[in-house]
């Protein structure tokens, strides 16, 4: 979780020049993670290979409104997921 904080979300990312204000970075990357964890938990059923690069693109959009409508966004993410899918080496059975 921690490297994946620091790739995806930009924990490693921090040019603060005091105690307060890396604090907040920390605090603020620990607060996105949370939220990416949460919502890979609750949608695990759904969207099983949902990762952080996906939820960042949804948010992402959602905050800059390229998607105004709910479905559209969760037509964005199973195509990515569908698309990862296919990446994943596959479990054969012995």
């Amino acid at each position: 979780m921690f490297q994946e904080a620091k790739h995806q979300l930009g924990l490693h990312q921090n040019q603060t020049r005091s105690w307060p204000a890396w604090q907040h970075h920390v605090a603020l990357t620990m607060m996105a993670l949370h939220l990416l964890l949460d919502t890979q938990v609750h949608e695990r059923e759904t969207i099983p290979n949902l990762s952080f690069a996906s939820l960042k693109l949804v948010l992402a959009q959602k905050l800059q409104n390229f998607l105004h409508q709910d479905d559209a966004l969760l037509a964005a993410v199973h195509q990515r997921a569908k698309a990862n899918a296919q990446k994943l080496p596959r479990a054969h059975a012995p």
